[in-house]
């Protein structure tokens, strides 16, 4: 089972969704966007990143099994933060049609 890695998670924004969105289910409201680092050499202390969306409600508390969006991994930070910046841009203008659910790559 796949646990969540909340060492190296940072939330990038919190977002209002549709009320029509058929992506939220009871409860959410606002969508979360997240990088998230994980550990892809131990002794180098060297990690990876992916961009997360959750629905979450409107205080930020989300369900870490109800993911909708996982970016592939970055290996640079800054890429990821480019990509979350990217993302937060199109789901406030509601244009969450690029995002597949669960397109998890990892």
């Amino acid at each position: 089972m796949y646990q969540p890695n909340y060492i190296d998670f940072y939330q990038k924004s919190l977002i209002p969704a549709e009320s029509s969105d058929p992506s939220l289910s009871a409860g959410h409201t606002h969508w979360l966007i997240a990088l998230e680092g994980q550990l892809k050499e131990q002794e180098k202390e060297f990690y990876c990143w992916k961009v997360s969306v959750y629905p979450s409600n409107s205080e930020g508390s989300f369900s870490w099994n109800q993911e909708l969006y996982a970016s592939p991994l970055y290996e640079c930070i800054h890429q990821a933060f480019d990509h979350a910046k990217e993302l937060e841009n199109n789901v406030k203008d509601a244009q969450l049609g690029f995002l597949k659910r669960k397109e998890k790559i990892s």
